[in-house]
């Protein structure tokens, strides 16, 4: 397609892709939980323990996904910012 040709997303397209994007790489985390955190532990000896990891709460964190059409120049995370609580 030509620029010319391409027509301008609506903002729940937006959304919509950006929703699955989030929930693919979810799916990806709790799936691969284990392996993540094993291969934190050999890469990273001598440093956080799977239990201390664990018990301090570190696997809840934000994820985001910002399309780089959603940035704005200035200072900020852009209109597209969405985030989600992870996994336990």
């Amino acid at each position: 397609m030509t620029p010319e040709q391409v027509q301008p997303l609506k903002e729940k397209e937006k959304e919509e892709w950006r929703q699955f994007l989030l929930e693919q790489l979810i799916n990806f985390l709790v799936q691969n939980r284990d392996s993540i955190l094993s291969d934190y532990e050999s890469i990273n000896t001598g440093q956080l323990s799977r239990e201390a990891i664990e018990a301090h709460g570190l696997l809840d964190f934000d994820l985001s996904i910002t399309l780089h059409q959603d940035k704005k120049q200035s200072f900020g995370l852009g209109s597209g910012f969405f985030k989600a609580k992870l996994i336990r």
